[in-house]
């Protein structure tokens, strides 16, 4: 990543967000570039708990003590792993929209968010505002799920040879160049079902799924080829069977990787709600971290 980019964490103070903090500032201290940190208050949440939690308040106020763990936050990250500086800023509204604005006005090239939220607001709930904030941020969302242990080594790439797939293979040689890189694609053999309910034999449908499996083969050469032919030359590749959420899955499972890379739709997802059914599913059972390219 070049050191004029920066990265963009949002935080809401909960275990799974100071994991996203953690990595993103290895990340910046990695790559030399700037870190911001962003925390997100809705006061509306708190009018709600205002109602149950009435003396709490008067005692501490939120948008204060916020400002102050932001603060600490901020200067804890900076001293631990040796960056200069990390810019820090409370900016009130909803999650999803803020965050994809604020990366919008502060040029950040990289959004880094946790899984969950915990506590009072909920808005990091899971999936949901990685998905919300993909739909409107203009760069990569890396949601952060494990602990960091950086950098990235073995990252999968979900393709279905569309557009956006090659930008999300392309977003994984560019940010992770170092790492080894793994293409997966799940043939579907559309017409199976059918030819089994036609009566066809066994033997007719497993020469179709093989003929299927062959030429998802030669769209992968073609996919990696336009990606960046030297650099796709050193990529593994794997084609499954089935669909796509359950091959990714099964193969992460048999073969571990650090960051599952996907693209918002492919050619054949041009629903949102099928995108977000989709993400959502990889998001909540993947074991790694994911990254979301637009």
């Amino acid at each position: 990543m070049k050191a004029s980019q920066s990265i963009l964490v949002a935080t809401d103070f909960s275990a799974p967000a100071t994991l996203a903090v953690e990595r993103a500032a290895r990340l910046a201290r990695e790559w030399q570039c700037p870190l911001n940190l962003l925390h997100v208050f809705n006061p509306f949440a708190w009018e709600h708990a205002g109602h149950l939690l009435p003396d709490l308040l008067i005692r501490h106020n939120p948008k204060v003590r916020s400002e102050t763990m932001l603060n600490r936050l901020a200067d804890d990250m900076a001293v631990r792993n040796a960056l200069s500086r990390v810019g820090r800023q409370l900016v009130v509204g909803r999650a999803s929209a803020v965050i994809a604005d604020h990366a919008v006005v502060s040029g950040a090239s990289l959004i880094v968010i946790g899984i969950r939220g915990e506590g009072i607001v909920h808005e990091l709930a899971l999936g949901g505002t990685a998905v919300k904030v993909l739909r409107r941020s203009p760069c990569p969302v890396l949601v952060v799920r494990q602990k960091p242990v950086p950098p990235y080594r073995r990252i999968a790439i979900a393709t279905d040879f569309s557009a956006t797939a090659t930008r999300a293979l392309r977003a994984a040689l560019a940010i992770f160049p170092e790492a080894q890189h793994i293409a997966i694609h799940a043939s579907r053999a559309p017409y199976e079902g059918r030819m089994r309910l036609a009566g066809a034999s066994p033997e007719d449908v497993e020469r179709y799924r093989s003929d299927e499996l062959a030429a998802a083969g030669q769209d992968m050469d073609a996919y990696l080829a336009d990606a960046d032919y030297e650099a796709a030359g050193g990529i593994s590749r794997v084609i499954g069977h089935g669909y796509p959420a359950a091959v990714l899955l099964d193969e992460l499972r048999r073969a571990p990787c650090d960051l599952l890379v996907l693209g918002r739709h492919g050619q054949s997802v041009l629903d949102e709600q099928l995108l977000g059914s989709i993400t959502l599913n990889l998001l909540h059972h993947a074991p790694c971290d994911v990254l979301l390219v637009p």
